[in-house]
């Protein structure tokens, strides 16, 4: 009996998980180069990489001076703010 409901609590919780990936994916309204271009205009800069977690996207840039930095791009308003603030 126990074995019976943790076969069925696994095979329901891999079947669900696509459907919260596509829930999250939904969720986003900024695409990644979006995000990416509303942080170069806030924050001049190279852009070293895009990381997309949940509905944020994380971008690090290089700026004219050398700093490196932490850009926070919110997937659904596209509001920009810079990491740790």
């Amino acid at each position: 009996m126990f074995g019976t409901r943790v076969l069925l609590l696994t095979a329901v919780l891999v079947l669900a998980g696509p459907c919260f990936a596509n829930s999250m994916q939904d969720k986003r309204q900024v695409s990644r180069e979006q995000a990416a271009a509303l942080a170069q205009q806030q924050y001049p800069g190279r852009i070293v990489k895009v990381q997309t977690v949940r509905e944020f996207y994380r971008i690090r840039l290089v700026q004219p001076d050398g700093r490196v930095i932490t850009v926070v791009v919110d997937g659904k308003t596209g509001r920009v703010k810079k990491d740790g603030n």
